[in-house]
């Protein structure tokens, strides 16, 4: 397995409040995270480092992995709140938090916000998460389609959060398989936003090195305008 990651403050932003993680715990092993903190709030970047401070050396035991996954981003709830309520600049900040386990050819999967996890098999690409926001709740319900969930006004309100300002994050969580020569792509809104998963889906499958393939994707990110932090980890199956 290889891996690499990315993070770009986009043309608009004076700050990156994007994070991210990546732990080899072995050769077939890994824990990969993402965190983008919430724009227009104090403290998003510091709500993103602690979140993934909450996975840093960590590595999920027992026999339910899901389950562990879960009981930290509840650990990185616990861990800003608590910031948040000592420091009164920080109060209301939040991020996304979206953490990814690969082990040999299992990966499993927490995840709250509108960061994502696509997987990338045989050529075509599944988008892994769904998004807590308005436009993700509306698609979900079936009342709106893909593309106007793309262009939707309120496509970056959250309707789940890991901070202060969301009394529980309410994670998802799931699991799949992967095989020789699968992608796992780990993207903030920066990225998906401005590209389309056509786009992705291509960027991954061609044959370039792993960097290759996120400096092009963070090069047409910023081509399509930059207007938010840019943040990616891609593994390689």
């Amino acid at each position: 397995m290889q891996v690499e990651s990315i993070t770009n403050q986009g043309l608009h932003r004076l700050n990156n409040e994007d994070r991210c993680l990546v732990n080899i715990l072995d050769n077939d092993c890994a824990l990969l995270a993402i965190a983008d903190g919430m724009g227009g709030h104090a403290g998003g970047e510091v709500a993103a480092e602690l979140a993934l401070e909450s996975f840093a050396g960590y590595r999920p035991s027992g026999p339910d992995i899901r389950a562990a996954l879960l009981n930290q981003i509840l650990e990185a709830q616990k861990r800003v709140v608590e910031r948040s309520r000592a420091c009164r600049s920080l109060k209301g900040m939040g991020t996304t938090l979206t953490a990814l386990f690969i082990t040999g050819k299992s990966a499993f999967w927490a995840h709250v916000g509108d960061t994502r996890i696509y997987l990338l098999h045989e050529g075509s690409l599944t988008r892994i998460t769904e998004d807590h926001t308005v436009p993700g709740m509306l698609l979900k319900k079936g009342e709106i389609t893909l593309e106007q969930a793309r262009v939707h006004p309120y496509g970056n309100v959250l309707t789940r959060c890991v901070g202060s300002c969301c009394d529980r994050p309410d994670p998802d969580s799931g699991t799949f398989g992967l095989t020789h020569g699968d992608h796992v792509l780990l993207s903030s809104d920066g990225l998906h936003d401005l590209i389309s998963d056509e786009q992705i889906a291509a960027f991954l499958s061609v044959d370039v090195t792993l960097t290759e393939k996120l400096d092009r994707m963070i090069s047409a990110c910023l081509e399509a305008g930059g207007t938010d932090n840019i943040t990616a980890v891609v593994a390689r199956i």
